[in-house]
């Protein structure tokens, strides 16, 4: 508890709910402002406000959630939230299936055209019957007629394609369509099915997983999804989640299982609205971190999770879907680049590719904000990274209202100056129940700007701007609970001239002293990055050609907000470019191109990777950046 006061966390959004007393956990969620399903109002017939308790201790299930949940369900944490009280700190998590809206994921960006030549490709073939005079088996048959008819070499069919090959020659008068990738046969299906061959490019993040459907025969994007890492649950850092699968097997096999699921729920949606089945998903290409990829493929973490945090492997993999039980065709497979390091991972490498900044001529900056912010630096012909641990603060957690990019986040914020009334835009424009990240960025920015904070992010005790919360610490409330943009009263002045702070109200939407420290050491991390990768290329910002700024986050900040708190030195905005999803790109373009797949693992091979923790001076730049520029250094 905080100061008495009862804490929910929910999980994926990040948000936190403190109560004053115990609560019912439907009106809890409700009174938060968070839109969970529940069609019985609360009198636990429906079963549609299912939530996951995740605390190790549970309280047993009621008579009424006996009725509605499986045992399996009940094991597991699964509860309804009418039916609970929330008398202690818990940490929760809803399902999507439980919540009414969805959150705003960054799934797109900026696409380069290039040409299509996937791995896999599709081959209409009409077979001879066998007769007496002729007994040729069928796959003999099939690859005779492949190297006839296409000068096709194959050496291979899968397992159950094989299986299956009899019943669908026969079945279909001997005019198939077959499935090439490389060698091998890797799908067999009946009639001709050559126009309908279709892939998949995941970028797996830490928080969010971006899916695009890719047509493998036009190149084109045809469907898009993005959903919550549900593995949040488990940890919203990198290394909160490797100590957890690194306690048990049992845990492992949790936290790669649940990921699992994610993927294939989502391939399904996509298949149902594009009317496909999942046998004309023929290969899929997946980007992640080091710790993504090592999770999902349930690879042992002890080595990654401990200094010198060592990948198992360094090169690219490519597995059949089913090893991991991912649904796609029978056959097919999943392609994941080379990781490059402990902490830089394969979506890195399809940032540089989708960019295109390891071809560059001058010095370029790629940076790819998240719980993990990868950097790269391109100078001369040398390519250098570095991941600095900018930590969840981006994503509103550790945030005392801070919530990921969920409806009514706030994620907008203008303070005037002389009134020190703010202008807050939330998403979806409804009510504010919290602030995600490009709104706390804001605040920050604007706090600064107004000079409600100094340089070292304290709020001015003299000021009128701000109040006292339940702790006495200063905040400054971006939205009153009341209805409008009331303006907060002016501090009274005492008969000894001193000013009387006036206090928070309890559900006022503020920021706290606590909440700029989190900025600053994520801002802090970031631009300690910077420095150390100009340091060891013995070049000044003031050399930078251009910096391209990829990822869901990245594409909502304010840029000029960006550099008025120091995160980067100052540049022109002209100077900086925010390219969206470039790590889903870059996964496109190796999913449809043999040329794009090969470029990635050439250039994973240039890249030098510089580990933050031993270089010299680190320090010196970590404490330096998390300072914000003087008044006057504010462009």
């Amino acid at each position: 508890m905080e100061n008495g006061k009862i804490k929910i966390i929910v999980e994926p959004i990040g948000k936190r709910i403190f109560l004053n007393e115990p609560t019912g956990g439907l009106k809890a969620i409700i009174d938060a402002g968070l839109g969970i399903k529940s069609v019985c109002a609360g009198k636990g017939t429906c079963g549609k406000c299912r939530i996951v308790i995740l605390n190790k201790e549970k309280k047993p299930a009621s008579k009424q959630e006996q009725e509605i949940l499986s045992p399996d369900e009940i094991d597991n944490g699964v509860r309804l939230a009418c039916q609970q009280i929330f008398d202690r700190d818990l940490i929760i998590y809803i399902p999507s299936s439980s919540l009414s809206e969805e959150q705003k994921l960054q799934v797109t960006g900026e696409e380069k055209i290039i040409e299509v030549d996937p791995v896999c490709k599709k081959y209409f073939v009409k077979l001879k019957e066998a007769n007496l005079g002729d007994l040729e088996s069928d796959f003999n048959r099939i690859k005779s007629f492949l190297k006839k008819k296409y000068n096709l070499k194959v050496n291979s069919i899968d397992y159950r394609s094989l299986i299956e090959m009899p019943s669908i020659i026969r079945n279909n008068s001997l005019e198939i369509t077959v499935t090439v990738r490389n060698d091998e046969i890797i799908l067999i299906e009946g009639k001709d099915r050559t126009k309908n061959n279709f892939g998949l490019a995941i970028d797996l993040g830490t928080t969010k997983i971006a899916f695009l459907l890719v047509d493998l025969v036009t190149g084109k994007t045809i469907d898009s999804k993005g959903v919550m890492n549900p593995q949040v649950s488990y940890g919203e850092d990198i290394m909160s989640r490797l100590n957890f699968a690194m306690q048990s097997q049992d845990n492992a096999n949790k936290i790669q299982k649940v990921v699992v699921i994610k993927i294939n729920e989502a391939v399904s949606e996509l298949c149902r609205k594009n009317n496909l089945t999942h046998k004309e998903i023929t290969e899929m290409t997946i980007v992640g971190n080091t710790a993504m990829h090592h999770l999902l493929l349930g690879l042992a973490v002890n080595q990654l999770g401990l200094s010198p945090f060592v990948s198992l492997t360094n090169d690219s993999l490519q597995i059949k879907a089913r090893e991991i039980r991912i649904k796609i065709a029978p056959g097919g497979y999943i392609f994941l680049p080379p990781p490059i390091a402990g902490f830089v991972g394969s979506d890195h490498l399809a940032v540089i590719l989708a960019t295109e900044i390891y071809k560059k001529k001058g010095n370029y900056l790629g940076i790819d904000i998240g719980t993990n912010t990868e950097i790269v630096l391109k100078s001369k012909k040398v390519i250098t990274s570095v991941s600095t641990a900018s930590g969840p603060a981006f994503e509103g957690a550790h945030i005392k209202y801070g919530m990921r990019a969920a409806p009514g986040a706030v994620e907008r914020v203008l303070i005037d100056s002389k009134t020190c009334i703010p202008s807050v835009q939330t998403i979806n424009d409804i009510k504010p129940v919290g602030i995600c990240g490009s709104g706390i960025l804001d605040a920050v920015a604007e706090l600064l700007k107004a000079g409600i904070i100094n340089r070292s992010g304290k709020f001015k005790a003299d000021s009128d701007c701000v109040c006292r919360d339940s702790k006495g610490e200063f905040s400054y409330i971006l939205a009153p609970s009341g209805d409008g943009n009331r303006r907060r009263e002016n501090s009274n002045i005492l008969e000894d001239g001193k000013h009387s702070t006036p206090r928070c109200g309890e559900k006022d939407i503020s920021i706290n002293q606590k909440d700029i420290v989190e900025i600053q050491l994520a801002k802090g991390a970031i631009r300690a990055g910077i420095e150390v990768l100009l340091e060891h290329a013995d070049i000044s910002f003031k050399d930078i050609d251009k910096i391209i700024i990829a990822g869901a986050f990245g594409s909502y900040i304010d840029p000029k907000n960006v550099i008025d708190i120091g995160m980067f030195p100052s540049i022109p905005l002209r100077k900086i470019r925010q390219v969206g999803n470039a790590a889903g790109v870059g996964a496109k373009m190796i999913l449809i191109s043999k040329k794009q797949r090969i470029n990635a693992e050439r250039i994973a091979k240039k890249i030098r990777y510089l580990e933050l923790a031993e270089y010299p001076g680190f320090n010196n730049h970590f404490i330096n950046g998390m300072q914000f520029p003087a008044p006057d250094e504010i462009i």
